[in-house]
């Protein structure tokens, strides 16, 4: 439990961070995510070894990629428009700043967006879709940011899936320099993940305090 809290605590850390306009330390956020929740080929996902029970649910702020629509999206994020000279768009984590509006599940239904979906739903529903029509999961988008750890294939495979996209790699190359990641969503993706992790964690305490 003590490595539980230190783990939330830096991933709390690392999400302020973030918000202050690093952010270059999704990478962090990412690996905090992981090894909260990522059980491995060679890793196990801490959360499992506390014994959380398999009904533990988790925070959904953005659905599911309606398949009718073609265009790229990205629904952990909203887009935000600067003015003036350097006017652009750029992405940003929705943080709780959403309504409680009706999202898509799974198999096809409608649930109020911030409700809690099974882990599974939660990890692997696609919610970034890039310009050429590939999607991406919650768990594509930690494990390629968080990809120290090229031994293991779900890592290596999501890593490879997103460094080739025309539209959203370049932001996991090592040699890139942190610029103009505003105008990419994966960064502002992995801070809403790490979002929705401290959310459901801290709706559940209760559960998890009862495994100790």
């Amino acid at each position: 439990m003590a490595r539980f809290d230190e783990l939330v605590a830096a991933l709390r850390s690392a999400g302020e961070r973030f918000d202050q306009g690093r952010l270059i330390e999704a990478r962090d956020l990412a690996g905090h995510i992981r090894r909260l929740v990522h059980q491995g080929a060679t890793t196990r996902a801490l959360i499992d070894e506390l014994g959380v029970p398999q009904d533990f649910t988790w925070v959904d702020t953005a659905g599911v990629l309606n398949p009718k629509t073609a265009a790229s999206a990205a629904c952990l994020t909203l887009m935000k428009i600067r003015t003036g000279s350097k006017r652009c768009g750029e992405f940003v984590p929705k943080l709780s700043l959403y309504p409680p509006a009706p999202i898509r599940t799974r198999e096809g239904g409608h649930i109020d967006r911030g409700s809690r979906i099974p882990f599974d739903h939660w990890w692997t529903n696609p919610v970034v879709k890039d310009a050429d029509g590939a999607e991406y999961s919650r768990k594509d988008l930690v494990l390629a940011l968080a990809s120290s750890d090229l031994t293991d294939p779900e890592v290596e495979a999501a890593y490879a899936a997103l460094a080739g996209s025309e539209s959203l790699g370049w932001v996991v190359r090592r040699d890139t320099a942190a610029t103009g990641l505003e105008r990419n969503p994966v960064m502002a993706s992995v801070r809403q993940i790490g979002f929705e992790v401290l959310q459901s964690i801290s709706q559940q305490r209760d559960v998890i305090a009862a495994c100790a």
